[in-house]
Formats: structure tokens, sequence, C-alpha cells
């Protein structure tokens, strides 16, 4: 792998910045707090919401551990100066070159194609810097506006194989045969 995992990758797009969720800034705590506890973003994700700041506290400094780890890569994304969505890549294994993808958006924004302009730039983060060779979504098989987004970015969808720990996600799989 050549990326360095020493600096923290912002990452620019047109509309977006990507950047560093920072335990000290208690915006990116709030914003991470109301990313990860809101019943209408997590409809369709069937994990532990965070309760408090507390927890969201604990969540932001369990990516930056894992970031030190060299296993997950986790960006809040802001339009402006407003923290309006987060995207992650993890599970990232370097031997095996390969990743999971996640991503949060917050409702009033919707519609805009900022998901796809943030996930284009991790996934060209991810086969470029990281240098991997597969990146995987798993998404609740109802959740038809993230199928529409992996669909548009050419993932494949993975019939014959189901999610261990949630039965009505999918898997969906890009790779990158250029590496």
């Amino acid at each position: 792998m050549s990326f360095n995992f020493n600096f923290f990758p912002e990452i620019k797009t047109d509309r977006l910045l990507l950047t560093n969720a920072d335990i000290n800034d208690n915006n990116h705590v709030k914003e991470v707090f109301k990313l990860r506890s809101s019943e209408e973003i997590n409809k369709f994700i069937e994990t532990k919401r965070v309760e408090n700041l507390a927890e969201a506290k604990t969540f932001i400094m369990n990516c930056d551990q894992l970031y030190k780890n060299k296993n997950r890569v986790f960006w809040l994304i802001k339009l402006g100066n407003e923290i309006i969505g987060s995207i992650v890549i993890h599970q990232i294994s370097v031997e095996k070159q390969y990743a999971e993808i996640g991503y949060k958006l917050k409702p009033k924004y919707h519609k805009k194609r900022i998901m796809s302009e943030a996930l284009k730039a991790v996934l060209n983060f991810g086969f470029h810097k990281l240098k991997l060779k597969t990146i995987e979504a798993f998404t609740h098989k109802n959740n038809l506006a993230s199928i529409a987004l992996l669909q548009k970015h050419h993932f494949i969808y993975q019939p014959e194989r189901r999610d261990s720990g949630i039965k009505d996600n999918r898997i969906w799989k890009l790779e990158n045969f250029k590496n």
C-alpha cells in the first residue's frame, strides 16, 4: 500500500469537502450524533443508534483508532460550512486489497447528486491511493436510493451472497482490474 496513514486525507470535489471528524470540535460531535441517531437517516440500517453526545465522541475516537490501525477512513461531508453527511471506507484489508463502503446523508440533501459526487471521490481514493481491487457495499434490500446509487457507479449485485449479520442486507461489489 502506497498510502501514508500518518496524515488524514481530506478530499475536495466541485462542491464538497470530505474531512476528518474532530473529537475536539463540538459541532462535529453534534453532527455525528445527528447522523448516527436519526430514525429517518438510519431507517434501512440495522445497527445500534448513537444515543447521546458521549456515544458520538466514542464513535469518533473509534474511527480515529481504526484509521491509525489502517482499517477505516471516516469522512464528514461538508457543503460550504455545513456538515450534511458522512462516508466511510472500512474493513480495509491491505493483503486482500479489499474494503467496504458506507454513507449517510441528511434527507434535505437527497436527490441533489451529492452522495454520487462524494462516492465517486471516495472510490477514486480507494482504488488509486489505497490500491484496492474490491470495494463492497452492504445495503438493505428496500433501500432503493442506495441501490440506484451503487448501480450508477457500476457496483454489481451479488445474489448468491448474504450479510451474515443482517438478513435484509444485500451485497454489491465493485472491482478495479486496472491496479
